[in-house]
């Protein structure tokens, strides 16, 4: 039998008869006190079967423990160079994507632009030719005639422009196992045009509140998330940051 075994077996019947005693006069109340006494002997009995096994096994983790802490700062070492290079290289790759971007961004709109004002052309002469003709019939008597021409060509005007827009010739960037992830946030520009605004009732108060202007504005980044570049709050502005990351697998 172990010593946990046997001062296992000794607490019980010690337990039992003290909760046996009941205080009534000056002979139990010595007896209650013996026995607090016995309990107090057999508690420290029992801490000194334990405490070697509790003191042993917070050893073995204060050493699982440094282990650990060296593993960890040998790794962060060694890796430090490939984090350098990774942030160099995401650095790149975004700089270059962001630029692309502008690029195609640019030429859609140059295109856009080109269909529109050749949409605009076409309408023109059209409209031009309607007016030849309404005057042709009103010279020749068909006033209705030319009026409905008239009415028609000013419909026509009323119209949106609706244009096919080619796409533009500089490609989207799009690399395999490369991601680019675009995150919103808001900056606070101008403390005091916001809270003007708040006191116009034109922002709503969580936007100067202390956990708005001390954690990272959430109230306001939930705007810049929602809204991206077109959140219009006085006094602040969204910005947007992008970085690309691998994919396929669990990268930090």
């Amino acid at each position: 039998m172990n010593e946990i075994e046997t001062v296992q077996k000794e607490v019980m019947p010690i337990s039992e008869q003290a909760r046996m005693i009941s205080v009534i006069d000056h002979p139990t109340l010595v007896k209650a006190n013996d026995f607090f006494l016995v309990i107090r002997q057999m508690r420290k009995k029992i801490e000194d079967v334990f405490s070697p096994i509790i003191e042993a096994a917070k050893e073995t983790k204060r050493k699982a423990d440094a282990t650990r802490a060296e593993a960890v700062r040998q790794q962060e070492k060694i890796e430090e160079p490939l984090l350098r290079a990774e942030a160099y290289l995401n650095s790149q790759i975004t700089d270059y994507k962001r630029e692309q971007d502008r690029i195609r961004a640019e030429e859609e709109e140059r295109n856009r632009q080109k269909a529109i004002k050749e949409e605009m052309e076409r309408r023109k002469k059209e409209e031009d030719q309607r007016l030849k003709e309404a005057a042709k019939l009103e010279k020749a008597g068909a006033k209705e005639e030319a009026e409905a021409l008239i009415q028609e060509t000013i419909e026509a005007q009323e119209e949106p422009i609706q244009v096919y827009v080619a796409p533009p010739s500089t490609p989207k960037v799009e690399l395999d196992g490369i991601a680019t992830v675009t995150t919103w946030h808001a900056e606070i520009t101008d403390l005091k045009a916001l809270c003007l605004a708040v006191g116009q009732g034109k922002c709503p108060v969580a936007y100067v509140e202390p956990e708005t202007l001390l954690k990272n504005h959430p109230a306001l980044n939930k705007q810049a998330i929602s809204l991206k570049g077109e959140m219009r709050i006085p006094g602040c502005k969204s910005v947007s940051e992008t970085k690309s990351r691998p994919t396929g697998r669990n990268y930090k």
